[in-house]
């Protein structure tokens, strides 16, 4: 709960969620729902979320998680969110390579893709970066931004057998 504030300080940014599946914070109450609905999962394994902090300073800049899409075939979407002023950085890459490697070598992962929309060209040079290959796209009525509504989009894929 202590990370509500920062939470906030990102996710209340218009130009941060634009393109994100959630409405952007309106106050610091929405932040601390998230942040218990959080906990609470948590606790009812398996959860993959976590904050994005900058090693040196500990400020907390942004989040990262892996959503379980089919337990059946170990595949899970990969999301990502970070500080405006944190941008261009290298954070999210390095945060991303970090959940891939463990996503795929110790949670049990054969599968982790991610899509960005193709009007923020820049997550998908983040997923390049990181490691994941180009796999579809662009898809259609895929990706629902709360700002922008319905977004095609482009998929990007990383494996456990290639990783």
């Amino acid at each position: 709960m202590d990370d509500a504030r920062a939470l906030f300080t990102w996710a209340s940014d218009l130009e941060v969620t634009r393109y994100l599946r959630f409405p952007s914070h309106e106050d610091i109450g929405d932040s601390r729902k998230v942040i218990e609905r959080w906990i609470s999962e948590a606790a009812k394994p398996p959860f993959f979320h976590w904050a994005i902090t900058i090693r040196t300073t500990r400020e907390v800049v942004g989040s990262i998680g892996i959503d379980v899409q089919s337990p059946h075939d170990n595949r899970g979407e990969v999301g990502y969110c970070l500080a405006r002023h944190v941008w261009n950085h290298g954070y999210a890459t390095e945060a991303l390579r970090a959940v891939l490697d463990y996503g795929l070598q110790f949670a049990g992962f054969h599968r982790i893709e991610a899509c960005h929309s193709i009007l923020n060209p820049a997550s998908g040079k983040v997923m390049q970066k990181a490691g994941m290959r180009f796999e579809a796209g662009p898809l259609h009525h895929f990706y629902r931004s709360d700002a922008l509504g319905y977004q095609d989009t482009l998929m990007y894929a990383m494996f456990s057998d290639t990783f």
